[in-house]
């Protein structure tokens, strides 16, 4: 699956975008580990500005959805923001010590790894019955991800998914807040 591309589940949807705003971009998609049949998509404000002004719970400006695993959309509405087309492969599992040593782009479960050690990223998630989910890290981008003059979209930062998680279902899956170095 193109992580890059949006997922054709989202071409019948823009009722959805009328919801959320118009200025977004897709920003990646993975399939979620506890249920091959789903996956996860993420969207993130166009404007750096307003993802940097709502980076926390509850006024996250970026968005996730579960979805049914879907093929790559054709449509290029919400993907023109200068990412070279890549394929997220199988993951790995590996323990909070190897994880911790070894650069990479989702790490799901366990504890996240913080840019900031600052309690109120997620205190308020977590009194509201929320927790960690994954972490999508900027760190673990491959070389050759960005075309030439494009920023990283969140200043070499990492997101950080949360969700309602159970032994082995996830519900209401949010984008808790996001970090920048």
């Amino acid at each position: 699956m193109d992580w890059w591309k949006c997922a054709a589940y989202f071409d019948d949807k823009s009722v959805l975008f009328r919801e959320i705003g118009s200025d977004y971009h897709f920003y990646l998609c993975f399939v979620n580990p506890l249920d091959k049949n789903n996956m996860f998509s993420v969207f993130i404000p166009k404007e750096y500005e307003n993802r940097i002004s709502k980076n926390i719970y509850p006024n996250c400006s970026l968005y996730v959805f579960e979805h049914p695993v879907s093929k790559e959309s054709l449509d290029s509405t919400y993907t023109e923001f200068g990412i070279v087309k890549h394929y997220i492969s199988e993951g790995i599992f590996a323990s909070e010590e190897q994880a911790f040593e070894t650069p990479f782009l989702i790490k799901f479960g366990g504890n996240p790894f913080h840019i900031q050690e600052e309690e109120y990223y997620y205190i308020e998630l977590e009194k509201d019955g929320y927790c960690f989910l994954c972490q999508i890290d900027e760190d673990g981008y491959p070389s050759g991800l960005f075309h030439s003059g494009t920023s990283l979209p969140f200043g070499f930062g990492a997101v950080y998914l949360y969700a309602f998680v159970t032994e082995n279902t996830v519900k209401n899956p949010i984008v808790g807040y996001w970090q920048y170095s």
